[in-house]
């Protein structure tokens, strides 16, 4: 942010108009004003006279905004999984491979949980990709892990009680839904490489 910008920012929140500030600082009005329209420059004997009637360090008319730090994604090997190879370790799992798979799904979709309040915490708008990414991820590891839940019930009473029980072996044999969330992360990842193309064609 300007000079301009940071003295205009820190005069109002003070509450002060340009005329209260220039009987303060003995800077006349007409420079305050052409200073934070950025009409001028000032010399730093001048901001610092507006600094000290600010009550503020003159470092402060200096200050950059900075954007919001993204941090880095969880990862989610399982997750990413394309859906076949996915359907493949899910349907080859007995209910001992059940059980840890459902332990490393689960433990990927807190760890996205957790990273989608992080994005957010940091101001990551709702239409940003990484938030939209994040929020595809999150659906597809809820469909898988529910889908392995069920299977590991599906499993375990086949085992203790003989039921003669249909047990799936495609995540879409539990979660008819998943291919709303695969359809959702594809046109997450293709809407953000055509940007790109566009980006780069443009540049």
């Amino acid at each position: 942010m300007p000079v301009g910008e940071n003295l205009r920012a820190i005069r109002e929140r003070r509450g002060l108009s340009q005329a209260e500030l220039w009987r303060r600082s003995g800077v006349a009005q007409p420079s305050i004003s052409e200073i934070e329209t950025g009409h001028r420059g000032a010399q730093i004997r001048t901001l610092t006279k507006l600094a000290d009637a600010l009550g503020v360090p003159v470092a402060e008319l200096f200050r950059e905004e900075t954007p919001p730090k993204v941090p880095p994604p969880p990862k989610t090997p399982l997750t990413d999984e394309p859906e076949s190879e996915f359907d493949a370790r899910f349907g080859a799992t007995d209910l001992e491979s059940a059980e840890a798979l459902r332990e490393k799904v689960g433990a990927e979709f807190d760890a996205i949980n957790g990273y989608i309040k992080q994005l957010k915490a940091a101001g990551v708008e709702e239409e940003a990709f990484p938030l939209r990414l994040a929020l595809a991820r999150q659906e597809k590891a809820a469909h898988r892990l529910y889908a392995i839940q069920s299977r590991e019930l599906d499993l375990a009473r086949v085992a203790e009680f003989g039921e003669a029980r249909q047990v799936h072996d495609r995540v879409a044999g539990y979660a008819p839904r998943i291919a709303e969330a695969e359809a959702f992360w594809t046109s997450v990842i293709e809407a953000e490489e055509g940007w790109s193309e566009v980006k780069d064609a443009a540049g």
